[in-house]
């Protein structure tokens, strides 16, 4: 892919415009992030009680992810992403009041937002193709993810200092704000997307089950996307014990604090960012063999973490692995958008979300009982040992291997 293919879906005056909404959003979300990590570690001490913390951000989608999928694919997707965003401006805002009473209102609240947000992601990732020529899908893919980096780090930027000297109130409604100025962005797209089920499709329950059923009867019926989604899924516990393993390592091992946590933060999502770009600019063929190698090069860095003497050392191990982690996340992404059919784009989406999600809760808890009980060296290198073997044994699937 010429190193210029990277930036031509921003040719589509639709694709600027979701392009700023996901770059304004995402700013609010990593401090939104760094603030209730803090938060909920100043509160506890506990970390466990960080891993639950994560574990609450996936859990609606464990539940009823795949349910919000067929409603994505009924309705239309530009009309979702407004409802969405305005939601979650509602729901950030009320962190900080809702602090003040209980830890478990906080959670209650980071239940909510994550349940809005389960129609969000699968309608954006279902309106990109729509959005772009086909030759620039895999670039649309990276430059969302650089845009999500480029972010990040624009949060982190003001994360660390913005709760040190401010507190976490601050942060809870610059989040807010950002939402709402995503919803006019997004309000902009001239696209609208047809449903399967037409403008009147409603939210009757009896066809949204069918719908469902439907939707893993597709999933299971492809077999690069079935095995596709159960190693990616099941690899997610060992990825989200790494998240944990961000925050135990900067506040508990080396007691960093915030500053120590962004640095820790800041240098995955600069990691991030080269590998989006990397990905964007490289050649678009084998996306699942690239996918099986990033995996498995991840893997690897993680284990790397178990013996890194110092934050700086982590920052480093941190960098590679945030590089290696979008040659498995975009070309995924590219194949599910490529290989599925766009009526059911939203339900494949829901169901790769609400796979990875589920087994992601079990890799949150997991990571933060398991350091613990046994030590933060161990449960380091149990997740990467998790993460190799699934992407050996996605290897070893010669259909994966031919994709």
């Amino acid at each position: 892919m010429p190193g210029g293919r990277l930036w031509a879906p921003l040719r589509s005056s639709d694709y600027r415009r979701l392009w700023a909404a996901q770059l304004i959003s995402v700013v609010g979300d990593k401090v939104d992030q760094i603030a209730l990590g803090v938060l909920v570690y100043e509160i506890t001490g506990s970390e466990l009680q960080m891993g639950i913390m994560l574990a609450i951000s996936m859990l609606p989608a464990a539940l009823f992810g795949i349910v919000a999928g067929a409603y994505v694919d009924r309705w239309d997707r530009r009309r979702t992403m407004i409802v969405a965003d305005i939601a979650r401006a509602a729901l950030v805002l009320a962190v900080p009041f809702v602090a003040e009473y209980s830890l478990m209102a906080v959670y209650g609240v980071a239940f909510l937002v994550a349940a809005v947000s389960l129609f969000f992601e699968p309608a954006k990732l279902s309106l990109i193709p729509d959005l772009v020529a086909p030759d620039d899908l895999m670039a649309a893919n990276s430059l969302d993810s650089v845009t999500v980096s480029v972010a990040e780090l624009t949060g982190l930027v003001f994360a660390g200092g913005l709760v040190a000297l401010m507190g976490t109130r601050s942060a809870f409604f610059l989040d807010s704000g950002t939402y709402l100025l995503s919803a006019v962005f997004v309000s902009l797209i001239a696209h609208r997307s047809p449903s399967a089920a037409g403008a009147a499709g409603g939210v009757s329950l009896a066809p949204i089950v069918r719908e469902t059923s439907a939707g893993l009867q597709y999933v299971w019926s492809h077999p690069i996307l079935r095995d596709l989604l159960a190693v990616y899924s099941v690899a997610m516990m060992g990825v989200a014990a790494s998240t944990v393993f961000i925050y135990t390592i900067a506040l508990d091992r080396y007691a960093a604090g915030a500053p120590g946590l962004a640095v820790l933060d800041g240098a995955i999502t600069v990691g991030l960012l080269v590998g989006s770009v990397a990905v964007g600019r490289g050649d678009p063929s084998g996306p699942v063999r690239t996918l099986l190698r990033g995996l498995f090069a991840f893997g690897l860095l993680v284990s790397l973490l178990a013996f890194a003497p110092s934050v700086q050392w982590a920052a480093v191990v941190f960098f590679a692995a945030g590089i290696a982690n979008m040659y498995f996340y975009v070309p995924l992404a590219t194949v599910l958008q490529q290989g599925t059919l766009p009526i059911m784009r939203g339900r494949v989406f829901a169901a790769k979300q609400t796979l990875s999600r589920v087994l992601s809760v079990i890799g949150f808890i997991g990571a933060g009982a398991l350091a613990e009980g046994v030590g933060l060296t161990p449960s380091i290198l149990a997740a990467a040992a998790l993460i190799v073997i699934m992407a050996l044994f996605g290897w070893s699937r010669p259909h994966l291997r031919a994709a």
